[in-house]
């Protein structure tokens, strides 16, 4: 696609297979299959859809697509993700289930994000039912597309093996995702403010995927990483579990020396260290912008006293949580 498009001013309309894979391709995406069921014959022309779709190609080296889409039948489409880093966030939709790979499978509701770091190709399916809506951004980077080398190599360094994950995202990066896909203001100043949204993101998906010449995780299986992931993205998801290192190894298809050998590896720290950050983190948001209590905060991150919770944030922020209250 070509760089510049303009802002994603787009109206409703109905999408067929056939358009689909159009808009697909012009992203990038190379669609292989495409099936659904209905009373109309199964062509490429049928009505799959109804809603909207908008591509834009920033001139930094983002490219968004923003859908909101009504299913008319209930379908499955396959594609193949090319070399890419991609933020995927479903801003409303009822549960949406995806599989990445062979036998990843996820499902997602409104408010969650996916990060799908692709070093060569990768598959992708997903299903909707009739009567099924989603809203959704994706926001897609390779390294051939930025300027600057150093963000480039980042980036680089975050493809060096593919994985799919899901992540708990900070409220602000949900609020600049509804602001990109659904932009309000047209012309150069829309398309400075996009790109000023769009690389805020980006900055974001590359401190969650690491940073440095080369990445730890690239040094195990991928089949390894996706299980160590599945490790953090229940962490992440629900940091308020009373966790043990068998039980989150067991669920993951891992020993636990196995376990305590590669989350360091590919996270940088071990487990616990990393539930504790995951849950300080949690803590700081909830109290800044949620307007948690100090009670609250300690019992939705998994403390039972409120002063072992107090002890563990100074630690980690330098600073006792009730700083944070105005």
């Amino acid at each position: 696609m070509s760089k510049g498009l303009p802002a994603m001013a787009y109206g409703d309309k109905t999408y067929s297979s056939n358009s689909i894979k159009e808009e697909a391709e012009a992203l990038g995406y190379r669609y292989t299959d495409f099936e659904h069921t209905s009373t109309s014959a199964g062509d490429g022309d049928t009505v799959l859809y109804e809603g909207r779709i908008g591509l834009q190609s920033l001139p930094c080296g983002v490219t968004l697509c923003s859908s909101d889409l009504r299913a008319l039948h209930d379908s499955e489409n396959e594609g193949v993700i090319q070399r890419s880093l991609n933020m995927m966030l479903f801003l409303e939709c009822d549960p949406s289930d995806v599989e990445f790979g062979e036998g990843n499978r996820f499902r997602f509701n409104s408010g969650d994000a996916a990060i799908a770091c692709v070093a060569d190709h990768a598959r992708i399916l997903g299903r909707m039912r009739a009567g099924e809506q989603s809203r959704s951004l994706l926001v897609r980077v390779r390294p051939e597309d930025f300027a600057d080398a150093d963000i480039a190599r980042q980036i680089e360094d975050a493809i060096c093996t593919t994985s799919f994950g899901k992540y708990l995202m900070p409220r602000r990066v949900l609020m600049l995702a509804h602001e990109l896909a659904a932009p309000t203001v047209q012309g150069g100043v829309g398309r400075l403010l996009a790109e000023s949204l769009a690389l805020e993101m980006v900055a974001r998906v590359l401190l969650i995927t690491g940073k440095g010449s080369e990445q730890p995780h690239c040094k195990m299986s991928s089949r390894d990483y996706a299980k160590v992931m599945m490790v953090r993205d229940a962490i992440i998801s629900n940091p308020a579990v009373n966790y043990t290192l068998e039980g989150l190894a067991s669920e993951a298809g891992l020993s636990v020396s196995a376990l305590k050998a590669k989350f360091p590896m590919a996270f940088g720290r071990p487990v616990f260290a990393f539930l504790r950050d995951a849950r300080m983190e949690l803590a700081r948001e909830g109290i800044q912008q949620e307007g948690w209590t100090i009670a609250q905060a300690a019992y939705f991150t998994g403390y039972n006293h409120q002063s072992n919770f107090t002890a563990a944030f100074r630690r980690k922020f330098g600073m006792a949580p009730s700083a944070l209250k105005p």
